[in-house]
């Protein structure tokens, strides 16, 4: 048994970042934290499932959060979640869901084992078809790439959590 496997629970100081290609005159680069999440790695094995709050999402311009948060409630209740798995935490494949939309995502981790805990940077890229922005000025959109980047840190679940 190697020093990752085991269940993890995720830490309430992950984050995660998002980057969308260009969407009519802006890209937008937001941060949301990771609200709660678990991780269970075995021989050959990893399931990951984390939440993100994203109607805490924050994106540096004051006049586009509230915006953005618009739209992540028009169509969620805030949350999005991930679940995947794979044989390793190199490679990672499931869904991300938020509210009536699901879009496939491989996420790529790379662990940092500490005494107790683990820091897994993920990165992955995904992309929406056809969707429709209520924001001002975009309205119909033909395709956006979203670029996912995040760390979470995990702790060793023990016999009381």
């Amino acid at each position: 048994m190697t020093e990752t496997q085991g269940s993890w629970q995720v830490g309430s100081d992950s984050q995660i970042t998002l980057k969308t290609s260009r969407i009519g005159l802006f890209a937008i680069h937001a941060h949301a934290p990771v609200t709660d999440g678990v991780a269970t790695i075995a021989d050959g094995s990893v399931t990951l499932e984390f939440s993100v709050a994203i109607d805490q999402v924050t994106t540096g311009n004051p006049l586009l959060d509230p915006e953005v948060h618009a739209l992540v409630h028009s169509g969620s209740d805030g949350r999005l979640v991930f679940r995947g798995e794979g044989g390793s935490l190199a490679e990672l494949t499931g869904e991300a869901t938020a509210g009536n939309i699901s879009v496939p995502l491989e996420l790529c981790a790379s662990p940092t084992p500490g005494s107790g805990s683990m820091d897994v940077k993920l990165n992955g890229k995904t992309e929406f078809r056809d969707i429709h922005l209520p924001l001002p000025g975009m309205g119909h959109i033909k395709q956006v790439d979203v670029d996912i980047d995040g760390l979470l840190t995990l702790m060793r679940k023990t016999a009381n959590t």
